[in-house]
């Protein structure tokens, strides 16, 4: 089940719908005005991408997702995943038939870690 009413679901399905609040979708209204990535001050735009495969700030929580993501479909799968058009998106979110509920539940985990970090 994907959806279990946890935060990490919650969390999960605004990533699925590109709805989740980083500064690219939310810069109109947030305080700082900016599309820009305030985690890690590279000055990117903070997309979901870049929070979940990219951001400095969360690099300690990005360990734990892809242990999980090597273990579940091996670093070479991965790393071809990595270089498709999605930068391996879809598997994280659930939504490539090879993913399975460790890969979900890892994703969901990072997540939340993640947005309370933030």
């Amino acid at each position: 089940m994907f959806y279990d009413g946890s935060f990490g679901s919650h969390l999960l399905f605004a990533v699925r719908c590109k709805a989740l609040s980083v500064n690219r979708r939310t810069w109109r209204w947030n305080e700082e005005n900016t599309r820009l990535c305030l985690q890690c001050n590279r000055g990117v735009e903070e997309t979901v991408e870049h929070l979940v495969l990219e951001c400095s700030k969360f690099e300690y929580e990005r360990e734990s997702l892809v242990d999980v993501v090597h273990e579940q479909c091996g670093e070479n799968k991965w790393s071809a995943r990595c270089v498709e058009e999605d930068s391996g998106m879809r598997y994280l979110e659930g939504l490539d038939e090879d993913c399975n509920m460790t890969v979900v539940d890892a994703i969901k985990d990072f997540l939340v870690h993640a947005w309370n970090k933030r």
